[in-house]
């Protein structure tokens, strides 16, 4: 586990942590409150991983996929308005789980009996002079 408590203008070294960690983990998911900072990092992950097109929380469309210079792709999931696992089932959620491609996900909590053992999670917290991350 690691902690940082940084700005947002300060986020490499959380990024760095992040991505190091989840060298062989393929979901990452962030907790935190409504403005906690969880896009902001998420645009942070994309950026120092190479997407160059602007990325946007998913809020309503659920998901959102970005190239990478690779050919991969990554998701970014908002599940802020899911109100029932049914509704993931619905959308197919398992698959992009599987599917070995880089997941972000906001709001994970309603998904929580879907994922597997192996993720990573990240805790932000806004604080006085910025934001703390739990990286674990």
């Amino acid at each position: 586990m690691k902690t940082f408590s940084v700005t947002e203008s300060e986020l490499e070294p959380v990024v760095n942590s992040i991505l190091a960690a989840s060298s062989n983990r393929s979901i990452i998911l962030l907790y935190g409150n409504l403005g906690a900072g969880k896009t902001t990092l998420t645009k942070a992950i994309l950026a120092q991983l190479g997407v160059t097109e602007p990325i946007t929380s998913p809020t309503f469309n659920i998901v959102s996929t970005y190239p990478l210079p690779t050919g991969e792709q990554i998701h970014h999931f908002d599940l802020y308005r899911i109100k029932t696992i049914d509704e993931l089932y619905d959308i197919g959620f398992e698959e992009y789980l599987d599917s070995g491609k880089l997941c972000l996900i906001e709001w994970p909590e309603i998904a929580e009996p879907l994922y597997p053992s192996e993720v990573l999670s990240v805790h932000i917290e806004t604080i006085e002079n910025g934001r703390k991350y739990v990286v674990q």
